[in-house]
């Protein structure tokens, strides 16, 4: 058996290492503003991934069995967070919105725990055939939906619910009911979006960037002038104009415009091509573990989560969506997100060595044929058998 070193690590670390970087450049004048002490964010930061590197060593090594066990019950804290969160008294209210549980000296965000519940739960749920029925899925995704918006937080609505669909598409679940379902969530988010004023005025400033320049449009002009300013290679570390009181929240929503400033397109196009080449691991992964369906899956659901979080922080920063409040997975100043996605990647990691025989085959012949699609395993049919898997509902 020839065994081959995973790229997994190397990447995550890669892009751990990079946000590290520039949250320590880029969020000096940000934190002494707003805390009066300039290394506040990084010294959190590291704080954070202390205690992330112990949650993977953790995850890495414990049982698969029990945490599909556990899946549901971890669901149900996330969802139990989420109605905490909005109680006055045991949240922060910030700009309006009530998103952080007040832990004392910490604040976490229930939010970010049920993106990994989510994948976990549903993971769990779908491999059994007998609960892969459209009704379920409906029943299971309006409650998070739902708690998530009285935050409110539409962005991380949409993509929870993307993520669970995804999910529930993977293991086999109808094509036209959920063209239907993503149809209707469509719908309902452009009615939440016009009735909402301050999601309006986003929606607006998106479409017309030039109208009130110094007001509901600034944070986009000054991202914009960010990236622009960089050019191929960049200004070069730590000389950012725009971190200097003129781009909001640098180390948060706005630190791909950072690293765009200071390194450019060449910088830009090297942390997509990180991102790219992990989500490119997790989705061969998958494919290769297809004959375990719970491991398959989340694997899978852990690259549509990473997959499309990036997508849609990257898609705000270059102007092509309104902007949001989605983090930059790995990179962007937060411990809630750090925490739970190095978790997620200890789970990866459990399952690499779980299936390390199949991975690690000198059998080429899994990965010719277990293409992560639609006739996956746990899709239309199993390997090895014609008889397909449809849902009993």
């Amino acid at each position: 058996m020839k065994q081959t070193k995973s790229p997994l690590l190397p990447l995550v670390f890669s892009l751990i290492f990079t946000g590290i970087i520039f949250i320590s450049i880029s969020s000096l004048t940000e934190a002494n503003i707003t805390t009066g002490d300039k290394f506040y964010f990084l010294r959190k930061q590291f704080f954070w991934l202390a205690i992330s590197l112990m949650a993977f060593y953790i995850t890495s090594k414990i049982k698969l069995d029990l945490i599909k066990k556990l899946s549901p019950l971890i669901y149900f804290v996330s969802i139990l967070g989420l109605i905490l969160v909005l109680i006055p008294g045991l949240s922060n209210q910030t700009l309006g919105a009530r998103r952080w549980l007040n832990l004392g000296l910490l604040s976490f965000q229930p939010s970010e725990l049920l993106k990994l519940s989510s994948v976990l739960y549903f993971s769990y749920l779908f491999a059994q055939s007998s609960k892969r029925g459209f009704i379920n899925l409906i029943i299971h995704l309006i409650i998070p939906f739902i708690l998530i918006i009285l935050q409110p937080n539409l962005s991380t609505a949409i993509l929870v619910s993307a993520i669970i669909i995804s999910i529930f598409y993977l293991s086999g679940g109808k094509v036209i009911p959920l063209f239907l379902l993503c149809l209707g969530l469509i719908g309902l988010s452009f009615i939440l979006v016009i009735n909402s004023p301050y999601r309006l005025a986003r929606l607006q400033t998106f479409l017309n960037p030039d109208q009130e320049l110094q007001t509901t449009s600034y944070h986009n002009s000054q991202i914009i002038l960010s990236l622009s300013s960089g050019g191929f290679f960049g200004k070069g570390f730590a000389n950012s104009d725009q971190k200097y009181r003129f781009l909001p929240k640098i180390s948060t929503d706005s630190i791909l415009a950072i690293i765009g400033e200071e390194t450019g397109f060449l910088g830009t196009f090297t942390i997509i091509l990180l991102y790219v080449l992990l989500l490119s691991y997790l989705i061969k992964l998958a494919s290769l573990v297809s004959q375990d369906t719970f491991s398959s899956l989340l694997v899978s659901g852990i690259a549509c989560w990473i997959g499309y979080q990036c997508l849609i922080n990257i898609s705000a920063i270059a102007n092509i969506i309104p902007l949001t409040g989605v983090p930059l997975p790995f990179i962007s100043y937060g411990g809630s997100s750090l925490l739970t996605l190095m978790i997620a990647i200890g789970l990866v990691r459990n399952i690499e060595k779980t299936h390390s025989l199949l991975i690690y085959s000198d059998n080429d012949q899994g990965e010719k044929k277990h293409y992560h699609h639609r006739h996956s395993s746990h899709s239309r049919s199993r390997i090895n058998s014609s008889a397909p898997i449809r849902s009993k509902n």
